[in-house]
């Protein structure tokens, strides 16, 4: 048995067959793999399983539909919503100019919010379609070695793009609070913005717990 430090566990541990990982070093059952003198950072394990790397890819390949999804539904609700900046008349009185205000800091705070998570939303899409196209190919070409050295040089790629595809989550949740906002009156303008507001404090407080249950119970299987 042959150990090699330093290597990513994310990347080879779903779908190399003959790896394994104990504490941060992946150790390589020498009876059960070839390794070719030209290997760099990740060793060529003499074959995937295919079928779990299909897996792994198609549960990849869910964050760009969502996020182009969601990122056409912000640049919709960016179109629909008012987001024009008044000016407080000289002659307002106190209310009139705490409301105005106050609609001039909400307006603000969509545009900031929906801005951001449609990029958010951009650069998600971006760099997991790129990731699958590469992918696909190297693995359609037979280049085996090759996307497990691309798909572990991508592990950061993929782990900020998971960041920016949760971030649109809470975007999309707290612009949509904010549209309804700006956009209705009377007393329906505070149910339809407090309601997702709601909801999105609720997704906010429970998605650090299912990230830290995800990572324990997939990603730091030994």
């Amino acid at each position: 048995m042959m150990t090699i430090p330093g290597m990513r566990a994310l990347a080879c541990r779903p779908i190399i067959n003959g790896i394994r990982e104990i504490g941060s070093t992946l150790v390589v059952q020498a009876n059960s793999v070839s390794l070719p003198p030209c290997v760099s950072a990740i060793p060529y394990c003499g074959g995937l399983d295919i079928d779990r790397t299909s897996l792994r890819l198609d549960a990849i390949g869910a964050y760009p539909v969502v996020a182009a999804i969601m990122m056409a539904a912000m640049l919709d609700m960016s179109t629909d919503t008012p987001t024009v900046i008044q000016e407080v008349p000289n002659d307002a009185d106190r209310s009139t100019s705490v409301k105005i205000r106050m609609r001039n800091i909400v307006t603000c705070l969509f545009s900031l919010i929906n801005t951001l998570s449609i990029v958010a939303s951009a650069y998600s899409v971006m760099v997991f379609t790129l990731v699958l196209i590469y992918s696909k190919t190297a693995l359609g070409m037979n280049l085996d070695a090759s996307f497990v050295r691309f798909f572990d040089a991508t592990a950061n790629l993929r782990l900020y793009a998971f960041y920016s595809f949760s971030f649109s989550i809470m975007g999309f949740i707290f612009s949509l609070s904010l549209s309804r906002f700006l956009r209705e009156s009377g007393i329906v303008k505070w149910i339809e913005s407090i309601v997702p507001f709601s909801v999105g404090i609720l997704v906010l407080a429970r998605l650090r717990f299912l990230m830290n249950l995800a990572e324990s119970l997939i990603y730091s299987v030994g």
